[in-house]
């Protein structure tokens, strides 16, 4: 039984008598409609039915592997920390170095692809992450869990466009851009699905067992591509002696940028001088890696196509995006987090996230077209300023079931925005030809990571900022003096008469609880404060983009009737 099991697999891989089984890595005759216009890309023969589904499936695991790592540790990173003894700071480099690699390794893995065929480029980074995860379940410490999630970053962004590239196999030509939009947004699942994965299944042994599932799952989506193959693409040399300057020196800035945004929130911008210096130092080097690009014939980025208006407000309004959705991890979590809360206890909302956020990417799939870009991305900009509106309206007792309806949009909003912001690019890398790919995917790549972790930043900054105020002026309101005052604590050195006898002692403890409650209300009109500022930067957002269309459209009518 399972002798034919695997028979029936092998001639679906096969595909019948056509016998295209891309076990070697070797040219095929495939036609100019087959290969396509992006160097790098592996051609798309038509398959049988059983093997489009097969496909799907595959970009489906190697999606998730990419990113549900990260995903995992930036959902536990708490409780990681507890277990490890760091402090946040510490920690919060973690997230951090999976980010800046992700974005430094975009446009070098392009022309990887390009060099050494799609075959090299899959069972590399999958055989480099089952290895670097390997490593880590005996070489314990902050430094090695660095490293691991330094090279899942880079590894992410492989299978990132690896998952793309088999979603594109699994479905016919004339639903590409379908399947680009349903491969793209499969990763940003990883976030929502690792929120519902209990903890204690992870925690064991200082967190071995998150390292195991990572390495678990590497291992199978390694298996799984060494037998679903993607057709070989063609290859050509697009490496130059001055694309490893320009790669350094571009590296150097995207990592100074990146640590001083990751960890500027935590140990505060003033106070640790490397932060100011990290800024000060990425400027010239991303300066200096631009002028050179500038002036290259066969460029790795192509500075002058991608300082194009569309471009410039694109990458705009891409890292707004994501400072928007930090309203979710950052804002709604982190307050639930404040008031005691556990991922436990929020499971209910994390369900309600996760299927909303494939509902999201499902509707994204189905609907995305070249002419609905910029109306779902508007859509998706609406939907999350009108969530983060309602939550600034929440309270002391606010809790998971009051977060149902607007976590669920944000999350909708997520998956609906990733796949038309990216073929945005897409489809204009397309029209040049495709010789542009490693431009858009440098930029791709910098203002996710980049936006991501300034999203972070920001929240954190503003939040911290929003709280120092509100305390102080809950503080200047509670005088001992007033009634209200006095009889709160009273009531609250009261509720110590059971267990504490002293009378001086028990008014310091009703007057330290009277602390803490007046800092909790202080920390939740500042996530009020934090929501409102997300439902302005969001409704902006969009508005930029409708103005910027009706300008196109003004300009475009103009030049009709001059035409005429």
């Amino acid at each position: 039984m399972t002798a034919g099991l695997f028979s029936r697999l092998a001639a679906l891989l096969r595909g019948g008598p056509e016998k295209l089984h891309f076990y070697e890595d070797e040219d095929h005759a495939f036609s100019p409609a087959e290969r396509g216009v992006i160097p790098g890309a592996p051609p798309t023969p038509a398959h049988p039915r059983g093997r489009r589904i097969l496909y799907a499936a595959t970009s489906a695991l190697v999606g998730l592997t990419g990113a549900l790592g990260n995903g995992l540790t930036v959902v536990n990173l708490p409780y990681i920390q507890g277990s490890l003894g760091l402090n946040a700071s510490e920690v919060a480099w973690l997230p951090a170095a999976y980010l800046v690699t992700g974005a430094i390794a975009g446009s070098l893995l392009v022309k990887y692809r390009q060099r050494f065929g799609i075959r090299s480029f899959s069972m590399f980074f999958l055989a480099a992450q089952v290895l670097v995860i390997a490593a880590h379940l005996w070489v314990r410490g902050l430094e090695s869990a660095i490293a691991i999630r330094a090279a899942g970053g880079v590894c992410g962004v492989a299978l990132l466009s690896l998952g793309v590239f088999y979603m594109i196999q699994a479905f016919p030509p004339a639903y590409r851009l379908n399947a680009v939009a349903l491969g793209i947004g499969i990763p940003q699942l990883a976030l929502p699905i690792a929120r519902v994965v209990p903890k204690d299944s992870l925690a064991f042994g200082n967190w071995s067992g998150l390292y195991l599932f990572e390495l678990g799952l590497s291992m199978i989506t390694l298996a799984t591509v060494m037998v679903v193959r993607l057709p070989p693409n063609r290859r050509e040399n697009m490496f130059e002696p001055l694309d490893a300057f320009t790669f350094v020196v571009y590296a150097a800035g995207v990592l100074l940028l990146g640590a001083s945004l990751g960890i500027g929130g935590y140990l505060w911008w003033t106070n640790v001088p490397w932060i100011g210096w990290s800024l000060a130092l990425a400027i010239p080097c991303l300066v200096l890696a631009m002028a050179v690009e500038g002036f290259r014939r066969r460029p790795l980025i192509d500075v002058r196509w991608l300082s194009s208006a569309a471009f410039i407000r694109w990458s705009v309004i891409a890292i707004l995006w994501r400072v928007a959705i930090a309203e979710q991890s950052i804002g709604a979590v982190g307050m639930l987090r404040d008031f005691g809360l556990t991922n436990d206890d929020f499971y209910d909302l994390s369900l309600v996230i996760l299927l909303s956020a494939v509902a999201g990417l499902l509707l994204s799939a189905l609907i995305v077209g070249p002419k609905r870009l910029s109306q779902m991305v508007i859509a998706a900009l609406l939907l999350v300023s009108a969530a983060a509106f309602v939550d600034s309206f929440s309270g002391i007792d606010t809790r998971p079931p009051q977060f149902f309806l607007t976590q669920a949009t944000i999350a909708f909003a997520t998956t609906l925005f990733i796949g038309p912001s990216f073929l945005f690019g897409l489809t204009r890398v397309i029209a040049e030809g495709g010789t542009k790919m490693t431009s858009f995917i440098a930029l791709f790549g910098i203002t996710q990571a980049i936006g991501t972790l300034a999203g972070t930043a920001f929240v954190q900054s503003y939040l911290y900022a929003a709280q120092q105020y509100h305390l102080a002026a809950f503080a200047a309101g509670a005088e001992r003096s007033q009634p209200l005052v006095a009889a709160r604590l009273a009531e609250m050195a009261g509720r110590y008469d059971a267990v504490i006898a002293d009378r001086f002692l028990k008014s310091a403890e009703g007057t330290t609880a009277l602390s803490q409650r007046i800092l909790l209300h202080a920390r939740v009109a500042a996530y009020d404060d934090v929501f409102f500022a997300v439902a302005i930067v969001s409704l902006a957002s969009a508005a930029a983009i409708c103005i910027a269309l009706g300008a196109n459209r003004a300009t475009g009518l103009l030049t009709r009737k001059d035409a005429r």
